[in-house]
């Protein structure tokens, strides 16, 4: 009887956390406009090649967020599930992020779990995916300029065909997802490559941080000069 009322203890700390993380996150402010982001990868989908696709996407970013992008942003190899993916991190703090995804070989897997929702636009190729859910053969089909959304916790089958080219901006308790990758880079015997991703975040991060702190101090600032 102990060991139940122990491990029910547990279960309701655990569902208190996930959610006042909720409740954070339906409140908190964010850097990016979706419909912004939605926009600039609209106009990058209709750029004649993958790599004029990107840096239309950059470029497009950049004119409305320079202040918190990296100056500098490199490809890196991501294991999301069962998918072998090479991301370019164009923007990425702990609750929201901006970035590409490519698929150099056909690849097909599952995404792993994410504490996130995003949405996507196919820049270059060809994504199909099946809901986990379904007791069907419904097959969804995504081509170049096609958008899907992936809900947070949600589970699909995906299908990349070789040279994919997908731009994703999703909000959420990122961290997780950051377990997701590495735990996936394990199962694979590859996790060094999700540390060398990971590092190379620490940087973005630390700008995102910085960027929100001076935020807060001009704010306040201003309202304790009168501006406000």
């Amino acid at each position: 009887m102990a060991l139940v009322s122990s491990k029910l203890r547990y279960l309701l700390f655990a569902y208190a956390i996930f959610s006042i993380i909720q409740f954070g996150l339906r409140l908190k402010s964010y850097d990016v406009s979706p419909k912004q982001f939605k926009t600039v990868a609209g106009k990058a989908a209709a750029a004649p090649t993958a790599k004029q696709a990107l840096s239309t996407l950059t470029v497009g970013l950049r004119s409305h967020y320079e202040p918190i992008l990296p100056k500098h942003i490199e490809w890196h190899a991501i294991q999301l599930g069962g998918l072998s993916l090479r991301i370019f991190p164009i923007y990425t703090a702990f609750t929201e992020y901006a970035a590409a995804f490519t698929a150099p070989f056909t690849t097909s897997g599952r995404a792993g779990l994410h504490w996130a929702n995003s949405t996507c636009t196919v820049l270059k190729g060809q994504v199909e995916r099946y809901a986990d859910d379904t007791q069907d053969d419904t097959k969804e089909t995504f081509a170049q300029g096609g958008a899907f959304r992936h809900g947070q916790f949600e589970s699909y089958l995906y299908s990349f065909e070789k040279d994919t080219l997908v731009a994703c901006y999703g909000r959420g308790f990122l961290p997780i997802s950051s377990t997701t990758t590495i735990i996936s880079g394990i199962s694979v015997g590859e996790p060094l490559s999700a540390i060398r991703l990971y590092t190379s975040l620490l940087g973005n991060y630390y700008n995102s941080i910085s960027h929100s702190v001076q935020r807060t101090f001009q704010h306040y600032k201003a309202r304790a000069t009168g501006e406000l």
